[in-house]
């Protein structure tokens, strides 16, 4: 059964990723954290799977649409835009993520204060945009010794799915080559392990999961000292500046 469900949701510009458009990885959150309240996580299906097919307008109206009925464990939901799915989420297996060793909060700190913020094409990020003033404030830069593998320092304001989703989603782009290359989220797949803490500092890893074609495959986990509390596996696709209007121009361009 298809569904329309609940009132419109409206993206604040704040937590934008390209310009204009919605953070993949808060807007993932938001359609899981939906998903949840209708079949929350089970042990066979812990993780929320997000498929992202249209970038998000930031300041609009966007609507529900729900497939199945709430408890089943097979029921999807859609985020649109007027007719325009925008993402779909279900229910999920664990990511098969083989996590690299943990990364200490001084090394992450480190890592960060390496990342050249030059040239980034969506400075107004949420997640790791320098002009965000609201913003993350995430700087996933490479771990010394540890080819692949980027890791930063994040104190998240709240641990609300949205939020917890932002933080695992550009440290992973990152890890593939955010920076050469302009990246948008395809598929974001999350699962959260413990209780995640608010107010302090924890470090988020992104690390290198192979590509094909344009496609870039990562994944990330946020850690609380040697405790894991949340990961996600994501799928990049390269796309061309010209893709989402008002990118920054490349290092050097004007």
């Amino acid at each position: 059964m298809t569904s329309p469900t609940s009132s419109p949701t409206i993206v604040d510009p704040a937590h934008q990723g390209p310009p204009g458009c919605g953070n993949g990885g808060w807007v993932c959150g938001l359609v899981a954290d939906r998903l949840d309240a209708l079949a929350p996580p089970s042990s066979g299906l812990p993780a929320a799977q997000v498929r992202l097919s249209a970038p998000t307008p930031v300041g609009s109206p966007l609507t529900w649409e729900v497939d199945g009925e709430a408890g089943d464990e097979g029921v999807t939901v859609r985020l649109l835009a007027g007719e325009t799915v925008l993402a779909t989420a279900r229910r999920a297996p664990a990511p098969p993520l083989e996590a690299p060793p943990s990364v200490d909060l001084g090394t992450a700190r480190a890592a960060a204060a390496t990342v050249d913020l030059d040239g980034h094409p969506y400075p107004g990020c949420f997640v790791c945009g320098p002009h965000n003033t609201d913003g993350l404030h995430i700087y996933a830069g490479p771990v010394p010794g540890r080819p692949g593998v980027v890791a930063a320092p994040v104190t998240l304001p709240d641990a609300d799915l949205p939020t917890l989703s932002a933080a695992l989603d550009c440290p992973g782009a990152f890890a593939v080559g955010f920076g050469e290359d302009t990246l948008l989220l395809g598929t974001f797949v999350v699962e959260v392990h413990d209780d995640v803490p608010a107010g302090r500092e924890l470090v988020v890893v992104g690390w290198d999961a192979g590509s094909e074609g344009r496609k870039r495959h990562c994944g990330t986990a946020l850690l609380d000292g040697e405790r894991v509390v949340a990961s996600a596996a994501s799928t990049w696709i390269v796309v061309t500046r010209e893709t989402i209007p008002g990118t920054a121009p490349a290092r050097g361009e004007s």
